[in-house]
């Protein structure tokens, strides 16, 4: 999917995730790229920019392409997964981030990430992302919270990165992807 994408000559300004790009073929590990998530005002270039990262960045991280976001006001990035659990059934949710050196707004914007399953929010936390803002040009691996099942059933997982309360407009983060790992015990 591209940012150019149409659903009957009309073009959203969100981004519309397409899922069949998530890998799950390695064992414990999830690999969601910025390909499958849903991104509001993601399809607006004023907004957020998809960017091919650099070789160097892809072995680091393991993701080819990311969103670049330019500014916005409220952050609103989702992702919706059908996970068989292996053996190990406890998982942790992390961000592959990256702030440019030109980052802006993050001293008093709380984001919140939200892991949610069986349609119950099963993980919230609110954090303050200066502190990783600080160290520019560095990819980070944000925590984004954990998340465990009683059974080996199909189950759809949801979580996201929101920050829809504050005026502060924020900027000059590249989100490379989401990583899910399996977690023993």
């Amino acid at each position: 999917m591209t940012h150019e994408q149409r659903e009957g000559g009309y073009s959203s300004p969100h981004w519309k995730g397409d899922g069949s790009t998530v890998d799950q073929s390695c064992s414990g590990l999830i690999k969601v790229p910025v390909k499958a998530l849903d991104i509001t005002w993601g399809n607006d270039t004023r907004f957020w920019q998809q960017i091919d990262l650099t070789d160097h960045d892809t072995q680091e991280i393991g993701f080819k392409e990311g969103m670049l976001l330019l500014q916005v006001n409220w952050i609103e990035v989702k992702g919706n997964l059908n996970i068989t659990p292996t053996e190990d059934t406890k998982y942790e949710i992390y961000y592959m981030v990256k702030f440019r050196v030109d980052a802006f707004g993050w001293h008093s914007a709380p984001i919140k990430f939200k892991v949610r399953h069986k349609g119950e929010e099963t993980h919230s936390n609110i954090m303050i992302l200066e502190s990783y803002r600080e160290k520019h040009d560095v990819w980070h691996e944000i925590p984004g919270g954990e998340f465990s099942f009683a059974s080996k059933d199909p189950v759809n997982v949801e979580f996201g990165i929101f920050e829809v309360d504050s005026d502060w407009w924020k900027g000059g983060m590249v989100l490379g992807g989401v990583k899910i790992k399996a977690k023993s015990g």
